[in-house]
């Protein structure tokens, strides 16, 4: 096995995405932070974001109709979205240098289309990529195995010589089955190991 392409998830991988620390910035109280928890994060309706079917509009109207008396919280929320992940300070260095030693660097990321937009106009590691496959662009989300399969096939990437990082062990599971090697992010220091370790 010789790998040749890193594959990179964004979310408390490159950039952190503390949803709970977000809200609670607003500093509406902890009551009210665990309602929003459940009307929005933690919802059924939340794959939605990633998807990209819908509009904001019509995912704020799915969220606050989970509790429609915290309408104006979750609409003020909406407001500020887009800052609700924030770009590592290391994460243009490590794909800068990933480049430099001749791998290839791709993202594969379950991501709104608003947030993302940001993302794309602020988070600087993703000047130095190669490509990327962002889920509301196709429709598709982690771990289902398409969205893994469209990556592949659009960067004709061979499996067996490519490492996937990713925060959630579903994802890095879904990853494994599809061929590719995979490392679960618990922490950066562990994930430069894993990744040192797999490269050599």
């Amino acid at each position: 096995m010789a790998i040749d392409t890193v594959i990179f998830d964004i979310g408390n991988v490159l950039a952190g995405f503390d949803w709970a620390g977000f809200v609670r910035s607003f500093g509406y109280g902890e009551e009210i932070n665990r309602r929003i928890a459940s009307a929005v994060f933690q919802s059924k309706d939340w794959p939605q974001v990633d998807l990209g079917f819908k509009t904001d509009s019509e995912l704020i109207d799915a969220f606050v109709a989970n509790d429609p008396e915290l309408k104006a919280e979750i609409e003020e929320i909406f407001t500020r979205w887009q800052y609700s992940v924030t770009e590592y300070g290391f994460a243009e260095e490590w794909v800068k240098a990933l480049k430099n030693r001749g791998y290839k660097v791709y993202i594969l990321s379950n991501y709104g289309r608003t947030m993302f937009t940001y993302a794309k106009d602020h988070f600087r590691f993703l000047r130095h990529v190669d490509g990327a496959v962002i889920s509301y662009t196709v429709n598709k989300i982690k771990p289902r195995p398409e969205i893994y399969r469209h990556l592949i096939d659009k960067y004709s990437i061979i499996p067996e010589n490519a490492v996937f990082l990713d925060d959630l062990p579903e994802n890095t599971a879904a990853a494994r089955e599809l061929g590719l090697n995979a490392i679960l992010v618990r922490s950066h220091e562990q994930a430069v190991r894993d990744l040192e370790e797999m490269l050599k």
